[in-house]
């Protein structure tokens, strides 16, 4: 194959399509021709697999004399340009190339056919098609601060996307090359030929620029940040994903239909729902740390009436996402029985075992002191303050033991199994709304326990008798230091690092 005889530079972001349409402008022929010329098409007219998706290194290295470039400048038009820091391409490398792009459509928002645009840098650049409007967190352009277009207004027909299929091979190849004319099918087998830099367009909120200016970033491989957390492009854009799963699915947006099932593989193509989806979930990815996420995710979840979340309920809305994983084990931390929250709290977010287990039952009061419990707690009647105190000692039983359930929590603490079982079935009833303050406040106080400067054992039990809080009048029930109590309790000056 022969040098073309008239070199042309591409333009920044600039799509492999778009660069051989402008090179067949300014050769006099079709893309057909510039193809065939190229060798990129076969005997029978047909393009290579994944056309301006991926190309391999061999291929860039052949094509790129040809156009007076070198293979990098070829390779930077190709979509792979934004691989793992837009989306994840890694399962085209399947041996079969359905399952390759069923691997890949099934990992992450990615159109490996199919564009939108901005019809005034149509203008402006003369046809030039952008590389970055071939992925769907980009809904806005920039530079002009308008809204994408994601169809031709004429024919209604995805530029780009020449068939059901969703080839990624260019339609219409043998139509005159023009950047600013929509290349799709008509019915009766023309082109349909509108002029796209003709289509009016919509001037952009100050909060969709804003919106628009952050995914520019992230797909730019900028870190981002869900709920508080620094992740990589990557991970912050998985996490957006799993956030619109979730809020399509919970109907906290009003997505015009689409997400009804695989939410996670199919992106919409309309510019406009996109920016609406992000800007519904946009409290939950930029809120402040996890707790606030998760309030964000606690109030989806009442809106749609679903007072106890499990695990499954998120699994099988969208894919998971380890960016928004830690905001779902904290809302999952707030909801099921006092057992279930228990043991979601024994393991970190990456599965591994929670604390120090250092220590054991005989560290451990019947009756936790009172500076453990919430500063309103501490003189409850109703509960009992004392009550509370026996079922904080009881939770700390069940975290740090090997009890099984409240009863053997209890035995090892010389409860009465009655008294397990009515007192922390009392202590959790809805009614007081306190499972969470005692759950938080064992959790805290577990963190304590190992780093006493001297310990005292608890082996020596009193007996526990009676009815109601009278049974605990001679538990053990160490005071606070303030109060002339033991050497130490939970508001003890914890040790510094060195």
């Amino acid at each position: 194959m022969t040098r073309l005889p008239l070199a042309l530079a591409p333009l920044q972001d600039e799509a492999w399509p778009s660069y051989l349409t402008r090179q067949a402008a300014q050769h006099g022929t079709t893309l057909a021709g510039m193809g065939s010329h190229l060798g990129l098409r076969d005997a029978r007219g047909r393009w290579p697999g994944r056309f301006g998706v991926t190309m391999a290194e061999t291929e860039a290295a052949r094509v790129a004399p040809m156009l007076s470039l070198a293979p990098k400048q070829v390779q930077r038009m190709q979509l792979a340009a934004y691989h793992q820091l837009a989306f994840d391409l890694g399962g085209l490398a399947h041996n079969s190339a359905i399952g390759g792009t069923r691997a890949t459509v099934h990992a992450a928002w990615v159109w490996l056919a199919g564009t939108t645009f901005c019809p005034l840098c149509l203008v402006e650049d003369d046809g030039v098609w952008r590389l970055m409007w071939r992925i769907p967190w980009i809904t806005t352009c920039i530079r002009h601060e308008v809204g994408f277009h994601g169809t031709c207004h004429a024919c209604g027909g995805v530029p780009g996307l020449g068939n059901r299929f969703h080839g990624s091979a260019p339609p219409r190849v043998a139509a005159a090359p023009d950047g600013r004319r929509c290349t799709g099918p008509t019915p009766v087998g023309h082109v349909c030929g509108a002029d796209l830099s003709a289509q009016p367009t919509v001037q952009a909120s100050p909060e969709r620029l804003m919106r628009a200016k952050r995914m520019a970033d992230l797909v730019a491989g900028q870190r981002g940040v869900v709920s508080g957390t620094e992740r990589t492009s990557l991970q912050a854009l998985r996490g957006w994903q799993s956030a619109i799963g979730i809020a399509v699915r919970l109907g906290v947006v009003d997505s015009d239909g689409w997400g009804r099932t695989h939410r996670w593989a199919n992106p919409p193509r309309d510019p406009d729902l996109i920016d609406r989806l992000l800007q519904a979930v946009e409290p939950l990815v930029t809120a402040p740390d996890r707790t606030t996420g998760a309030d964000v995710l606690d109030g989806w979840l009442r809106d749609a009436d679903i007072r106890s979340p499990h695990v499954n309920t998120f699994d099988r809305i969208t894919q998971t996402s380890a960016a928004l994983q830690p905001v779902i084990n904290e809302l999952l931390g707030r909801h099921g029985r006092a057992h279930t929250v228990i043991q979601r709290r024994l393991t970190s977010a990456d599965g591994a075992p929670f604390g120090e287990r250092d220590w054991g039952v005989d560290d451990i009061p019947q009756l936790v002191w009172p500076c453990a419990l919430p500063e309103h707690l501490r003189h409850s009647t109703k509960p009992d303050q004392r009550i509370l105190r026996a079922v904080v000692s009881m939770i700390l039983a069940r975290m740090f033991t090997d009890a099984c359930d409240w009863v053997a929590a209890g035995r090892a603490l010389g409860f009465p199994a009655d008294k397990s079982r009515n007192w922390t079935r009392y202590a959790f009833a809805a009614k007081w709304g306190i499972k969470t303050d005692l759950l938080d406040a064992s959790h805290a106080l577990g963190q304590k326990l190992p780093k006493r400067p001297r310990r005292v054992s608890f082996h020596r039990r009193s007996q526990v008798s009676g009815f109601g809080s009278r049974a605990l009048a001679d538990a053990q029930s160490p005071r606070c230091r303030d109060q002339g109590g033991s050497a130490w309790c939970p508001c003890y000056p914890q040790p510094t690092a060195p």
